[in-house]
């Protein structure tokens, strides 16, 4: 996410669009350069199978940007993007990046080292779903709302759309809660999930992860 200082400086080069909820804001496979950056609301990154099943693979927050792949490498979008409730997206096209580059070159080293973060994070979650059960997995996409998004133990996430993150059933991630809620170590809420003892979900997951630490 970005500092509220990298914030005001985009704004200063970046066009605002109001979406409502659902509508789309970015396709599959288009080539139009440009970063985004999630100013409220929130948006829905994820793909269709051809049977409509939808896939979530991310759900982006105000401070979260996507799109570098087209300013960095002239690469087609890998993933449809749309609002999720009513949502302000802030638009820099490739032709005003670059002049903002030129003025500020060190946002060009923010956004590489959020792209390496982002790469990290992809590639743990790729061996996760090779190597872990589910119930550590939904342990550890609980436990990286909180990192990633830093924010507290509330956090607004509902079953149907972690299932759709790990592309599992909507009753696997019930029972994996229902676990976690039977040691109190968290609440089911309405749209919500609530982390009651932090601690204890952080030494659930070492003890029960199929890979040793770093």
């Amino acid at each position: 996410m970005l500092s509220a200082d990298v914030l005001s400086l985009f704004e200063r080069f970046a066009i605002g669009r109001t979406y409502g909820d659902r509508e789309q804001i970015q396709a599959r496979g288009e080539r139009k350069a440009g970063l985004s950056i999630v100013r409220s609301g929130a948006v829905r990154v994820g793909n269709y199978g051809r049977d409509g099943q939808y896939f979530l693979t991310r759900l982006l927050v105000p401070g979260d940007t996507f799109g570098e792949f087209t300013l960095f490498a002239d690469l087609p979008r890998t993933h449809n993007a749309e609002a999720f409730g009513e949502t302000v997206v802030d638009q820099i096209p490739l032709s005003d990046f670059n002049m903002m580059v030129q003025e500020y070159p060190e946002i060009k080293d923010y956004l590489l080292s959020a792209l390496a973060q982002n790469l990290h994070i992809a590639l743990e979650t790729l061996d996760d779903v090779r190597r872990q059960p589910i119930i550590v997995r939904v342990a550890k996409v609980l436990l990286s709302y909180v990192h990633k998004h830093k924010i507290d133990m509330n956090i607004p996430i509902t079953q149907t759309m972690m299932s759709e993150t790990l592309g599992v059933s909507r009753l696997s991630v019930h029972n994996a809660l229902k676990e976690f809620q039977k040691m109190n170590i968290l609440e089911r809420k309405y749209g919500a999930v609530f982390i009651k003892d932090y601690d204890a979900l952080v030494e659930w997951i070492a003890n029960h992860e199929e890979l040793a630490s770093l």
